[in-house]
């Protein structure tokens, strides 16, 4: 009896901690990558490979974040190129939503403000 407190216990303390962020809507409208130099790491003996940097570039209705950089598939996050998601900022890391849903953290390497239209001017 008291094994299942303690896990509604720890269940109801994990939801308090979880924040609630201010989600926006965002389309994933790039994914670059660019190749780095070399990577060498001592497992036993060197091992090297050539190691990319992905960014992907979200835009919102009044901004365009470039996450990233992304190093290793470890990292790699799922989003669909030109397919709705949605971002949270929160201070200089990103919240991106990927395709199963799951919240991925990402930092924030530039932000560009999109152009204000004619029709609002």
């Amino acid at each position: 009896m008291r094994s299942a407190a303690l896990i509604v216990a720890i269940l109801w303390s994990s939801l308090a901690l979880a924040k609630d962020y201010q989600w926006k809507e965002a389309k994933v409208i790039d994914i670059t990558s660019e190749k780095r130099g070399a990577v060498v790491v001592p497992i036993a003996s060197l091992v090297g490979g050539a190691s990319t940097k992905t960014f992907y570039w979200v835009q919102t209705a009044e901004t365009i974040y470039v996450l990233g950089p992304v190093i290793g598939k470890h990292q790699l996050v799922n989003v669909t190129l030109h397919e709705p998601t949605k971002i949270a900022i929160e201070g200089k890391i990103a919240h991106i939503l990927d395709d199963y849903g799951q919240d991925r953290k990402i930092p924030i390497a530039e932000k560009v403000a999109r152009p204000k239209s004619e029709d609002s001017q």
